[in-house]
């Protein structure tokens, strides 16, 4: 009788040494996996992780403000522009915003003079990452002018073919208050 559980136990012990290389083996399958799937593509344009359609000028500052960047004294109505730190984001050092009327961004440019390629290269490589190939011009190995429509209306403009650097967010349809009280039938058929 001893004999047998000795022999259970053993079996059991083999079996499970025996079972351990195998799931070694299906996890590794699973990283493997995990790792060739590519995120998503954002359908959107964002700008500092919101959504550049319909971004009123109130909630972007609130966001601006809250990652520690304020507006330089601006004398034009519609226009503010932020310091990026003398670092910048990958080099760009400067937003503008330009806003319309009922206070809704119209389009928000950053740009500067980068003059390091790993930043310039780095900076395609992010949007290309991120919004997939453009749907007009090119990107090669991060330098380019290229453009993305996205169905919403906004577009994001690159221009890196020079250390002269921009990238645009651009909404061509910024929201705009209905005077009349009734729907405002165009800005539904946006949506």
């Amino acid at each position: 009788m001893r004999f047998s559980s000795i022999l259970y136990c053993a079996l059991v012990m083999f079996g499970a040494f025996a079972s351990l290389p195998s799931f070694s083996a299906t996890e590794d399958a699973q990283e493997a996996e995990t790792e060739d799937v590519a995120p998503p593509l954002q359908t959107k344009a964002e700008l500092f992780g919101l959504e550049v359609n319909d971004l009123s000028q109130s909630a972007f500052e609130a966001h601006l403000q809250k990652m520690g960047l304020q507006p330089y004294p601006s004398y034009r109505d519609g226009v503010a522009t932020y310091s990026l730190g003398p670092e910048g984001i990958l080099g760009i050092r400067e937003l503008t915003v330009l806003f319309n009327q009922y206070k809704y961004i119209k389009k928000a440019t950053l740009s500067g003079v980068v003059e390091s390629p790993k930043k310039r290269a780095s900076l395609g490589k992010l949007l290309e990452g991120k919004y997939g190939p453009p749907s007009v011009g090119f990107v090669r190995d991060g330098y380019g002018r290229a453009k993305w429509f996205f169905n919403d209306g906004t577009v994001i403009e690159l221009h890196n073919t020079t250390f002269d650097v921009s990238v645009s967010y651009v909404d061509e349809v910024p929201k705009i208050q209905s005077e009349s009280g009734k729907i405002d039938v165009e800005s539904l058929l946006r949506k």
